[in-house]
């Protein structure tokens, strides 16, 4: 709905500016050419009020010549159309303004821009690559902007070497460069991470141990707490069966202060299952929870009380949490802990519910939600977005 108004006000204004641009031009001066514009002027408009989007958009942008004054409203149009689905029409449009021999060589450059993005979008990656290239070596107006879009193009490769070559590119430049083009995307040095992660991963799967070693390294360069890369280095550490490296890279993880969820505590229990201490993984938990005190930890916490020191313990722990940081998922695993699941309790299914109420993964960025772990968003494609649900206890202030 959003995207037909947006077209609908952009035709409005394509009437309007062709309308003022003709009279401006004064027809009296005569001229096949110009003789033939009212006919497509007044056509567009019969298209408009009849409903008939896509004909009004071919009759304006007919009648509307391309000069300084009507190139945004071209553009304009096509990122509409691009952003409806109809990437041919955007195509055809920005084509168009190229083969315009008036324009300057920003607007060419601009039109360049926006022929790329539609190229993009209908999935030629290679002809938006050239493109791209071809404005990082032009413009130094538009150079950080066609490297934030060439990283797109390498992404949807997965040409993870050339992505790690633009975003070092944009490291490199200058702060004042690098803001302008921010508004494109994440921070240069977080992607760069996670496209060493990428490649860090396909060696660790092709059994290059030592490659992804250094690969897991260099992501952690410009974020030494970096989780991907933390977690990547706890797995080759077990894939080598050195579990105490494994420990120690997980220790890392524990002093990052980052948020607990289910594949932390999977990939500790698998550190804790080679080793020889039965009390490992009852320790490691409870400094975790010293250091992030949340309910899933909680409840996992007491998953390992109760077996080395007895469920009235671990009852007793769960209830000096909930004092602290009361939190339903806590309550309802007490009260599950109270029956056993063979005995007859009607409301177990409503207590289990609630205490997996913080199950689940979601997107800061767009909400998007699922039962695993992506550390790029299938949704908005944001990269490391995705965090476990109600991994912090809510406090009693709030």
């Amino acid at each position: 709905m959003i995207l037909n108004n947006a077209l609908l006000l952009l035709l409005l204004v394509l009437a309007i500016t062709a309308g003022w641009t003709l009279a401006r031009a004064g027809l009296r001066f005569g001229g096949p050419e110009q003789a033939q514009l009212p006919s497509q002027y007044y056509r567009g408009f019969n298209f408009l009020l009849d409903g008939e989007e896509e004909d009004a958009v071919d009759a304006f942008t007919e009648a509307l010549a391309v000069n300084e004054d009507t190139l945004d409203t071209h553009i304009a149009l096509g990122s509409v159309l691009r952003k409806r689905g109809e990437v041919d029409r955007a195509i055809r449009i920005h084509q168009s303004l190229l083969a315009r021999p008036q324009l300057t060589e920003v607007q060419l450059h601009q039109s360049h821009l926006e022929l790329a993005r539609d190229f993009i979008a209908a999935g030629l990656y290679d002809r938006a690559e050239k493109l791209l290239l071809d404005l990082i070596s032009q413009s130094s107006d538009l150079r950080q902007t066609a490297r934030r879009h060439l990283l797109e193009v390498h992404e949807a490769q997965r040409d993870w070497q050339s992505a790690v070559s633009i975003a070092e590119a944009l490291i490199d430049v200058s702060k004042d460069e690098e803001s302008a083009a921010g508004n494109l995307g994440q921070a240069a040095h977080q992607l760069r991470s996670h496209y060493l992660c990428e490649q860090a991963e396909a060696a660790l799967d092709s059994g290059d141990a030592n490659g992804a070693r250094l690969l897991f390294e260099d992501a952690l360069r410009d974020n030494a707490e970096e989780l991907r890369a933390l977690m990547g280095l706890v797995r080759l550490a077990l894939s080598e069966q050195d579990t105490q490296q494994a420990l120690g890279q997980f220790e890392r993880i524990i002093d990052s202060g980052r948020a607990s969820a289910p594949d932390l505590l999977s990939l500790l229990a698998e550190i804790c299952a080679e080793q020889s201490d039965p009390t490992l993984q009852l320790n490691s938990l409870r400094r975790y929870y010293a250091r992030q005190p949340c309910s899933l930890l909680a409840r996992a916490l007491a998953q390992q009380i109760e077996i080395h020191e007895g469920k009235a313990q671990a009852q007793a722990f769960l209830r000096s949490t909930l004092e602290d940081h009361p939190s339903a998922s806590i309550a309802a695993s007490l009260l599950l802990g109270e029956t056993t699941a063979t005995s007859p309790c009607p409301e177990r299914p409503i207590l289990e519910a609630f205490a997996d109420t913080d199950a689940g993964y979601r997107c800061d960025h767009c909400g998007f939600s699922g039962k695993s772990r992506h550390w790029r968003c299938p949704g908005c494609r944001h990269w490391d977005s995705i965090h476990y649900l109600g991994a912090f206890l809510e406090h009693p202030n709030g």
